[in-house]
């Protein structure tokens, strides 16, 4: 007999296709996840380098943050039964200047003022102001964030009105904070280099001078409300922890198998065809967690969707930007330090951890205007970590040599000097401007890899490169993200399913696009059961199970006994 075809086929096994098919799995539900790549988790994998040996890289991603507002962890058991860490890195950030001086970004907001005092007293008193507006963004937001944005859950609804109530008084400045470009936001409130940078490296979400680009400082809120985590052993923890509870739950993860195009049978998505032609049927439907605008322009067959849901798909954003992801993995054959660093903040704590910035205001300014010129600034800003720093990520790489990960989101779209040369020059500029702080880097090197838009792309999946899948504009945000009339995870065609960062409500390890497409699914299903509305595509089940019946080989009859 033939394998029993899936009540749910998950297409990608990044963390949040991985965290929706828990949640089926627990369910009840039959569930297999395929990946097109030889290792799971998509941008959550930690994984060998090629030609390498003994070293591991966290491929993508590394520090969780909106995970940790959500009901993951204890709803699939990843910590009591999984086995699945996390370590809060405080400070999550340091700010690094050309002098060794440092600016922390400690989980205490007022710890952080302190250390801000040194370069204004100004900006330590407007910095504790920010975080309480921003704190009010993030109460009020999170509730709906965890509920699907199309027909959000009532209780969200409540708990997001009792708390825009109770913080009624910083609204006012929520809305013009909110509603300024990134620049404006930062030069109306603080006067000092060092936060304005830290502020600048790590949110280039969207142009720093667009309007409504000052939404993504609700980070800050993050870091102190919650506080923001690696995963103990490497992040590809987390998929393997989630892998665990699907199998438990009789559902299968299979690796090597891309999806090349979604079935359809009766106007509903019935299954997946992968590359090589073999066909995989599933009763409820399928579940897609990469790139949408891929998964809705590509892999439906032609004509599926009408004209004008057609051009919603194509005009997508996935490349609106003008400037693009980049990540640096670099392998040492020795210990990376950083006691000129350390020395000077004499407080005993290991720089290397955080992930650190090290530019000038101007010079992150000046490299996201370069980038969208399609030229290499002579300064790439982003930030840097040691993964090997934290101790249960010893063993990713030989006895005291370190693994470096850097990650910029100030990369060209179209770099004038072509993809190959451009990957050369990132590798050595940023190598050598690290240097001055992370020392013995460029020395140490044995090894560094540069992915850019079309690495990214090619490696995860991801449409243009872009690693939130849908470029993270303020106006594709909730009923709109992916587009009108795909955002709240089911689609136009039956059977369909999104999830994933390209899915509300925000990139990142947060989980929620994947706990929001569950809970969806498990309603609507159970919706269809009532009303018999899925009758038919059990019955396309069946005739599934009788056609693959007939195709099994049968030995030939005995022959008749001779009289």
């Amino acid at each position: 007999m033939p394998t029993q075809p899936a009540d749910v086929i998950v297409a990608g096994s990044g963390h949040n296709g991985l965290v929706a098919a828990a949640y089926l799995a627990k369910a009840g539900l039959k569930v297999q996840v395929l990946e097109a790549h030889p290792t799971p988790g998509g941008m959550t994998s930690t994984a060998p380098v090629d030609g390498m040996p003994g070293y591991l890289v966290n491929e993508a991603s590394i520090q969780p943050s909106l995970f940790r507002t959500t009901t993951i962890m204890k709803d699939l058991e990843l910590g009591s039964k999984y086995g699945l860490k996390m370590q809060v890195i405080d400070p999550v950030h340091l700010q690094l200047n050309y002098d060794h001086s440092s600016l922390a970004l400690w989980r205490d907001a007022q710890r952080t003022a302190d250390e801000l005092k040194h370069w204004s007293k100004k900006d330590a008193e407007a910095l504790l102001t920010l975080y309480r507006v921003v704190h009010a963004a993030v109460d009020i937001a999170i509730p709906m964030m965890q509920t699907n944005p199309v027909r959000p859950d009532p209780k969200a609804i409540l708990k997001a009105a009792a708390r825009t109530l109770k913080h009624r008084k910083e609204l006012v400045a929520v809305g013009r904070w909110m509603g300024s470009t990134q620049l404006e936001a930062l030069e109306d409130t603080f006067e000092s280099d060092p936060i304005k940078a830290c502020l600048l490296i790590g949110l280039p979400f969207m142009a720093y001078d667009s309007d409504i680009s000052g939404w993504s400082l609700i980070y800050m809120g993050i870091i102190t409300k919650y506080g923001v985590a690696m995963f103990e052993g490497g992040t590809g923890e987390l998929p393997k922890a989630l892998i665990r509870v699907i199998e438990d739950n009789g559902g299968s993860v299979r690796t090597s198998a891309e999806v090349e195009e979604l079935v359809i049978t009766a106007g509903r998505v019935t299954g997946v065809r992968l590359k090589g032609g073999e066909a995989l049927h599933a009763r409820r439907g399928v579940l897609t967690a990469f790139s949408p605008k891929r998964v809705l322009r590509d892999l439906l067959p032609a004509g599926t969707l009408p004209p004008r849901l057609e051009n919603r798909v194509r005009h997508i954003p996935t490349r609106s930007r003008g400037f693009s992801d980049l990540k640096l993995d670099v392998l040492t054959k020795g210990r990376i330090r950083m006691d000129k660093v350390e020395q000077w903040r004499g407080d005993g704590i290991d720089c290397r951890l955080p992930a650190n910035g090290y530019h000038s205001y101007e010079q992150v300014k000046a490299a996201q205007l370069a980038a969208k010129r399609g030229e290499l600034s002579p300064h790439i800003p982003g930030l840097m970590q040691i993964g090997t720093a934290l101790p249960s990520n010893r063993h990713h790489a030989p006895e005291g040599c370190d693994t470096a990960w850097f990650w910029s989101g100030l990369a060209p779209n179209d770099p004038r000097e072509g993809w190959d040369a451009a990957r050369e020059q990132i590798g050595r500029s940023i190598i050598s401007d690290a240097d001055h702080y992370y020392e013995g880097l460029e020395e140490l090197d044995v090894f560094h890899r540069v992915r850019l838009l079309p690495d990214i792309e090619e490696r995860f999946f991801a449409q243009d490169g872009s690693v939130y899948h849908v470029d993270p504009l303020i106006t594709r945000f909730g009923p709109l993200k992916p587009a009108p009339g795909f955002a709240g995870y089911s689609t136009p065609v039956p059977g369909l399913f999104l999830t994933g960062s390209g899915t509300h409500p925000v990139a990142g390890i947060s989980g929620m696009p994947g706990q929001n497409a569950a809970r969806t699914m498990l309603k609507l299903f159970k919706r269809e059961d009532k009303r018999g509305t899925a009758a038919h595509a059990i019955e396309e089940a069946r005739e599934w199970d009788r056609v693959e019946d007939a195709a099994v080989p049968q030995p030939d009859p005995a022959p008749a006994a001779q009289s």
